[in-house]
């Protein structure tokens, strides 16, 4: 079942493009733990069979302190092998991503270098979170990402939670390609095998089918593709929470076709069918990748629209209103025009569920139908 911090990963992860892989990295490692709420932060990148650090971040210290503590970790080097006792290294043997709650209390890793980091600079490492940084077309490791001490709203260690490994897990592949695109990166990669890259391609291409398929038989709509109301059901309250955490806007679109039922009275349930295809193929041709389109039942549909001010949302939503009032479809020799009328609202910092906005943005609609319909309505 996809999440909502997937959906965030993918629109998210185009900014992560940079000549500079330094830079790049920053950007990487800044998004990870923003995302995840955590204090501090590591890249490391496969040389050879080696493990090499990177980048380092820490809220805990000063710009100064994190600089001066870079020029003295830079040298760290891991020998990829077995049994090494390091989480950096299994993670990457393994290809999996390892978790520890308290390295203090931990029995499977020894954190030798976490340990000492910590007495040297008077620092308390407690929860580590290590993910592989894999290649989604060879699946060649490049390296790992680490974050450390993931904190609360109140900024107490806490453990990291199901939903920062699946948001790692599925970013993990993206975070990689932004690696690659980086002209050092490639460079490296252009002495791959040709031909074992076709048959990586190949067997990626089986996969990412089965995979889609199987994303659309839990979450999509079959006949609009577009996502269906279970799927807005399992992601509107993380949504919610991270308007709230990152403190950017989401609005709620409602449409709904108006006088559906005399479509479906005068041509048959057919030409509906035809008709709602068409309001589908609208919205997947004006939104945005990162916004998502709901068919919430019958002929109403739900999109979302993440980091969209109000004024946008209204003015998309206009957009789809007249892109629709325009359109003419030419069924079974019947030229055929509909309109909708549309609700917007707005994700508030006062919303304690996600039903709240959704049912403003009903409200709205509800305004429109009743004011002449072919019109879009806004409630804050």
């Amino acid at each position: 079942m996809i999440k909502s911090s997937k959906l965030i990963t993918l629109d998210s992860m185009k900014e992560f493009y940079d000549e500079d892989i330094n830079t790049l990295l920053h950007k990487i490692l800044s998004y990870a733990r923003k995302i995840t709420s955590c204090d501090a932060g590591t890249i490391y990148l496969k040389e050879d069979n080696n493990l090499l650090f990177n980048i380092f971040q820490n809220d805990s210290f000063t710009k100064e302190k994190i600089k001066d503590l870079e020029n003295k970790i830079k040298s760290l080097k891991f020998e990829i092998k077995e049994n090494t006792n390091t989480i950096a290294i299994e993670s990457i043997i393994q290809k999996k991503i390892i978790t520890i709650d308290d390295i203090y209390r931990s029995e499977e890793f020894n954190f030798i270098t976490s340990k000492q980091f910590d007495t040297d600079n008077s620092y308390k490492t407690k929860s580590i979170l290590t993910a592989p940084l894999i290649s989604s077309t060879t699946h060649e490791v490049i390296g790992v990402i680490q974050l450390i001490n993931k904190k609360d709203k109140d900024s107490n260690l806490i453990e990291f939670t199901q939903n920062d490994k699946e948001f790692i897990s599925i970013s993990s592949y993206f975070i990689t390609l932004s690696i690659i695109k980086s002209q050092d990166i490639i460079n490296t990669l252009q002495n791959y095998n040709k031909i074992l890259e076709d048959k990586v391609k190949q067997r990626t291409e089986k996969l990412e089918i089965a995979h889609e398929k199987l994303i659309e038989l839990a979450n999509k709509d079959p006949m609009t593709k577009l996502f269906n109301r279970r799927y807005l059901n399992d992601i509107a309250e993380h949504l919610l929470s991270i308007s709230h955490r990152s403190n950017t806007d989401i609005c709620i679109v409602i449409i709904d076709i108006d006088d559906f039922k005399h479509v479906n009275d005068t041509y048959g349930h057919a030409v509906g069918d035809d008709v709602i295809i068409s309001l589908a193929n609208i919205f997947i041709k004006y939104t945005r990748k990162s916004d998502i389109s709901i068919r919430f039942g019958g002929e109403e549909f739900v999109i979302l629209l993440p980091n969209t001010s109000k004024s946008n949302a209204i003015k998309l939503a206009n957009k789809i209103r007249e892109k629709t009032q325009e359109q003419i479809l030419n069924i079974n020799n019947n030229k055929i025009s509909f309109t909708i009328s549309v609700g917007v609202s707005i994700v508030n910092t006062t919303d304690t569920s996600f039903d709240n906005t959704l049912n403003k943005a009903d409200k709205a609609l509800y305004i429109s139908k009743e004011n002449g319909k072919n019109q879009v309505s806004f409630l804050d």
